[in-house]
């Protein structure tokens, strides 16, 4: 990580590692960051960072359906980030053309 840098874009940095790497990895990013730049994690893995998140940015279909502060949301909602992003992007089990699963 450029130890100057204004904007931060991290996919996915935490994926297929043990708890422990990612650990390491997030500690490494925030002990690391130019404090008056941003960093945009792009993960599935809510709960491993939602420590660390300021904000939230849910994409669906490629269309922004929410952004907001996290504390607005935990307050509004009284939920954690990935409870409400669970909510957000809740699958619908396949009913097959019969109606049912087999």
């Amino acid at each position: 990580m450029s130890r100057k840098a204004q904007l931060y874009l991290l996919d996915e940095p935490i994926a297929g590692v043990d708890p422990a790497a990612r650990d390491y990895i997030l500690t490494t990013i925030i002990n690391n960051y130019n404090e008056e730049g941003t960093v945009v994690i792009s993960t599935h893995l809510i709960s491993d960072i939602e420590r660390i998140l300021d904000e939230v940015v849910f994409i669906k279909n490629g269309v922004i359906v929410r952004h907001e502060a996290v504390d607005d949301i935990k307050e509004k909602e009284g939920k954690s980030i990935d409870d409400v992003f669970k909510d957000t992007f809740r699958m619908v089990p396949f009913m097959g053309v019969s109606g049912y699963d087999r």
